[in-house]
């Protein structure tokens, strides 16, 4: 899976300078065979927020688009859309991949990352189960999934890493509410396809049946085959 995440992220266009972070020798291991650069981080990381502000020390980038490895759908053109949004806006700290949410079951689903949005697109609130008191159906028409693929300064990276982790972020196990919690804006990037990543074994079937059936991912599938 994760050589399939990897390998989506080599058709950027322009091409994004790739690293995976990892504790796991045996993940570095893999990954170094099929020709990704890797960077061994500490066993002590709770969030990937935690594991790439260490990484920072290193690499010293300007911003970094973070994808996590369970994305195993993510489309390219949607780290694009990360990409044109960071030169497009560079004051803006923090730029997260949101889509539709796709039935009314996913509002109460834990494993799904949820949020609201102002009328700029600028992120109100992160949950994992909704408190609206209004129906599922028109909470279904005003609330909008939160994706695993976001970008950060590196300015606010360092802010976030400093401070440690908040209280609602280790209540409700998200990372991007220390952002919130701190006062940073996060920026909603709209995508029109909403995928499951894979945090489940249902999931994980789930996502088989897509890559077999969908137009677009047999085509994303046949290219990365191709290489």
């Amino acid at each position: 899976m994760i050589e399939h995440v990897w390998r989506r992220s080599q058709f950027t266009n322009p091409k994004i300078e790739t690293v995976v972070a990892t504790d796991n020798n045996k993940i570095i291991e893999v990954c170094e065979n099929f020709g990704a650069v890797t960077l061994k981080t500490s066993t002590q990381h709770t969030s990937g927020l935690s594991r790439v502000g260490e990484v920072s020390k290193i690499l010293k980038w300007d911003y970094y688009i973070v994808l996590q490895a369970d994305e195993i759908l993510v489309e390219p053109e949607n780290l694009d859309k990360i990409y044109s949004e960071i030169k497009k806006h560079p004051k803006i700290p923090f730029f997260n991949l949101t889509s539709s949410l796709e039935n009314l079951d996913e509002i109460d689903d834990e494993n799904i990352v949820k949020c609201l949005l102002r009328p700029n697109g600028s992120i109100i609130n992160i949950m994992r189960k909704s408190s609206s008191v209004a129906s599922k159906e028109i909470q279904k028409l005003s609330t909008e999934k939160i994706c695993g693929i976001y970008g950060i300064s590196n300015s606010t990276l360092q802010k976030l890493i400093q401070n440690g982790p908040t209280r609602f972020e280790k209540n409700e196990s998200i990372e991007q509410m220390r952002a919130l919690e701190l006062g940073f804006n996060i920026q909603g990037v709209k995508t029109e396809r909403n995928y499951p990543s894979v945090n489940t074994i249902e999931e994980a079937l789930q996502v088989e049946k897509i890559l077999k059936n969908d137009a677009l991912q047999r085509e994303l599938t046949k290219s990365i085959n191709a290489k």
